[in-house]
């Protein structure tokens, strides 16, 4: 059986039909998606209507969907989850918070574990040594090949004690996720992880692109091949700035704009920025007042 892999899409329909349109090409037969189908790109409804219309797909929750559900405020900072809410169908949001959480199956001589985040397989350290804000601060300007961060990791793994000791305490078999936005994948004494990167918000420090991963089981044969689809990225943003999104969740907009154009994360020096701001202020609210929140933006900006 081929497996498409695909995570991450955060309403980036755009990117999402190129992966499966590559995924297509190379016969791809059963669908994989690994959680966070909303905030980020405004095609959120098409997102969700594409996942809710295949036969041919496993898909877990993310964590992003359960922002969906945020309560009407009149903040800056969930005003992107409300506009997000707003473009679904109450049948729609019911769908995606009733997605299992994990799921398992069995391929050939492998079982297969499908979850969000690596956590629940590895402990914290995909998040305590590869998070996407540490590469962004140890590669803060030039762009890193696939091949130079797949090093980096595999090595960084190799020679961790409590990844190590994690691994040993779960079977053997084939464990899938996300939520990082870093493609990468392992194979090491009978176990192999898989996470496919985000496929529309990608955040390795790679050149722009819509990555996913393709994972091929036939009896004790198992293959995993790392994919990155090129498209237009000004196309995506122009496109994005037609939308209400931009202008009802303007600075969430622009930081994504940030984001693709860089293949880094911005959004937590932001959040630190703006807790740094109000602070200086004097506005002890929490969620961000939208006053607050763009003239943070407005600063935050200008400086970086």
């Amino acid at each position: 059986m081929k497996y498409a892999i695909i995570s991450d899409i955060h309403g980036n329909y755009m990117a999402l039909q190129k992966i499966l349109d590559d995924a297509k090409a190379n016969k791809a037969e059963v669908y994989i998606f690994v959680g966070d189908y909303c905030v980020g790109a405004p095609w959120v409804r098409d997102v969700v209507e594409l996942l809710q219309n295949r036969q041919d797909a496993i898909i877990v929750k993310g964590n992003e969907e359960a922002y969906l559900n945020s309560p009407y405020g009149d903040d800056g900072q969930f005003e992107i989850s409300r506009w997000c809410g707003k473009q679904l169908s109450a049948e729609q949001i019911e769908w995606l918070n009733q997605l299992p959480e994990q799921v398992e199956i069995s391929d050939g001589d492998y079982n297969i574990s499908i979850t969000h985040k690596s956590e629940k397989f590895i402990g914290p350290i995909e998040f305590d040594k590869f998070h996407p804000t540490l590469l962004a601060e140890q590669y803060p300007n030039e762009t890193i090949s696939h091949e130079e961060m797949l090093e980096m990791i595999n090595d960084t793994l190799d020679n961790n004690r409590d990844f190590l000791d994690a691994q040993e305490q779960i079977p053997k078999g084939i464990y899938i996720f996300g939520h990082s936005h870093v493609q990468w994948y392992k194979e090491i004494d009978g176990h192999i992880y898989i996470n496919p990167g985000s496929c529309g918000l990608p955040q390795d420090c790679e050149k722009f692109g819509a990555p996913y991963t393709l994972l091929t089981v036939e009896g004790e044969y198992v293959s995993v091949e790392e994919r990155r689809v090129r498209y237009h990225m000004n196309d995506l943003i122009e496109e994005v700035k037609k939308t209400s999104q931009y202008k009802e969740a303007y600075v969430w907009s622009e930081i994504t704009f940030r984001e693709w154009i860089h293949s880094r994360n911005y959004v937590d020096f932001f959040l630190g920025f703006a807790e740094e701001y109000a602070n200086k202020i004097g506005d002890t609210r929490r969620p961000f007042a939208k006053k607050t929140w763009r003239e943070a933006y407005d600063l935050w900006s200008g400086d970086i």
